[in-house]
């Protein structure tokens, strides 16, 4: 079965399973959607939220699943304004369903979110919720592996070693405890950076080919191409320039067979700087040539000016000064049009992420008001509830006293008839009345209960008579 199949089976179970039964079922899509393509992801996440919004009535959480399942496609397409809205409407919605399992699945997607967008302040903060949340649940392992991938990574960038070092371990501890190979092989990459940066040469080269024979074994071009690049770069940087020409020309052919252009660019622009590196100028310009014209093709700008920029250098080395003239101008428009672009998007993201955290701090607000006037609420029901007791407790009191009276007083003729038939007795007289003083508690609590019946009654017929008017109403609009 592919993993294709596995998810949809999962999300059929899914859909006919108990509210609670949801996590079971669930966290087996979130396991397989990393291995499945771009258009299979969008696919199963817009064909279930199609379902929920005509088939689970009386059932909000599947829905709300569905819309962070349809945000989780949003945000791997890039689509990232949409992807904060629908992760920051379902979190509330989580919340508001005190769904621990759901609230820390949003968090670290909205962490992931403003990795992506480069806010990093409030990525950790995100992904630190996130963290703390699923590592309650036996469930949800792979996004914890996300989790922590993505704040091992961060703490990378932020050249904090340690913590990326201890985050990149959990991440390689938890994807083992499930055999799952994509984050393991992306958790070995980290280790083997990290140790780049601290210097532990030797340990970084063995998890990196620990990772090309994970990759390998799992045959998924990607992790092979990655882990490729990686071992390669690793090489270089070690002087091993042999070795690591070798390792990018195989990253580069799997990555040419599988169409994946961006980085097979980079391969080329790798290509080019061992070369440079050795002088060798011609082979150097050889695989410019070919990475540019990839690079132009998919529109990518960063590895255009790169491309330039190297273009420019080598033809310096050859004292060749027009053509590298011009290789630099060209490196400069272009970084000056990235540099533009990077500005107007900051700005944007910079506005997607005020948003996102205002509605966060609005729903806040908007939850303790609502636990405010739920609180208020049931106190005035029990005043209410406390006053009708009472009301109650008062009227069956008077109508036991009624009683009461009624009973001493219908005794004496009553008995009267009945000692006229077997004689005189005292003793008989002073029963009854005992007798009718003693029935009187049990009558007192038998008057109240009638009462209090009545009255919810009542208030039954009022409800259902206003529920019948709304939906009546609701019907001829």
């Amino acid at each position: 079965m592919t993993h294709l199949e596995r998810v949809n089976q999962s999300l059929e179970q899914l859909k006919t399973c108990p509210s609670s039964g949801i996590s079971e079922y669930f966290s087996t899509v979130m396991r397989l959607v990393p291995y499945l393509n771009k258009a299979e992801k969008a696919g199963c996440a817009h064909s279930f939220y199609e379902w929920t919004q005509g088939n689970a009535a009386g059932e909000p959480l599947k829905f709300i699943y569905a819309q962070f399942f349809l945000g989780l496609s949003h945000h791997l397409s890039d689509e990232h304004e949409s992807a904060l809205r629908l992760f920051t409407e379902a979190r509330k919605n989580f919340t508001d369903h005190n769904d621990n399992d759901g609230v820390g699945l949003c968090a670290v997607l909205l962490g992931s979110v403003y990795r992506t967008l480069g806010n990093f302040d409030l990525a950790l903060k995100s992904l630190w919720e996130g963290y703390s949340l699923l590592k309650q649940t036996a469930m949800y392992f792979s996004t914890l592996s996300a989790c922590t991938n993505s704040m091992a990574n961060i703490y990378l960038e932020l050249q904090n070693y340690d913590e990326a070092l201890a985050f990149f371990n959990i991440t390689y501890e938890t994807s083992s405890k499930i055999d799952d190979y994509y984050f393991k092989i992306y958790a070995l990459h980290g280790l083997g950076k990290v140790n780049i940066k601290k210097n532990n040469l030797a340990e970084a080269r063995v998890f990196l080919e620990e990772a090309l024979e994970l990759a390998t074994s799992s045959n998924n071009a990607l992790a092979i191409g990655n882990s490729l690049t990686e071992l390669a770069n690793f090489n270089f940087s070690s002087g091993d320039f042999e070795q690591a020409e070798k390792l990018n020309r195989q990253a580069l052919v799997t990555r040419e067979q599988h169409q994946y252009t961006g980085a097979a660019v980079t391969n080329y622009i790798h290509l080019a700087e061992i070369f440079i590196s050795q002088s060798k100028w011609d082979e150097a310009l050889d695989v410019l040539g070919k990475g540019l014209k990839m690079a132009e093709q998919i529109k990518v700008k960063p590895k255009m000016f790169r491309i330039h920029f190297l273009l420019s250098e080598i033809y310096h080395k050859q004292k060749d000064m027009e053509k590298s003239l011009f290789h630099y101008k060209q490196f400069h428009e272009l970084r000056e049009q990235v540099e533009k672009e990077d500005y107007e998007r900051k700005l944007s993201d910079a506005k997607l992420i005020f948003e996102a955290e205002q509605t966060k701090k609005e729903n806040i607000i908007i939850k303790a008001q609502k636990t405010e006037i739920e609180n208020k609420n049931k106190q005035l029901q029990e005043t209410l509830d406390e006053l009708t007791i009472t009301k109650v407790s008062r009227k069956a009191k008077v109508l036991t006293f009624i009683v009461g009276i009624t009973l001493i007083v219908a005794q004496d003729p009553i008995f009267g008839l009945v000692l006229s038939q077997v004689g005189d007795s005292y003793f008989l007289s002073i029963l009854a009345k005992v007798i009718i003083i003693l029935s009187l508690k049990p009558i007192d609590i038998a008057i109240e209960n009638y009462l209090l019946r009545r009255i919810v009654l009542k208030k039954r017929k009022k409800t259902t008579a206003v529920l019948y008017t709304d939906a009546s109403g609701s019907l001829h609009k």
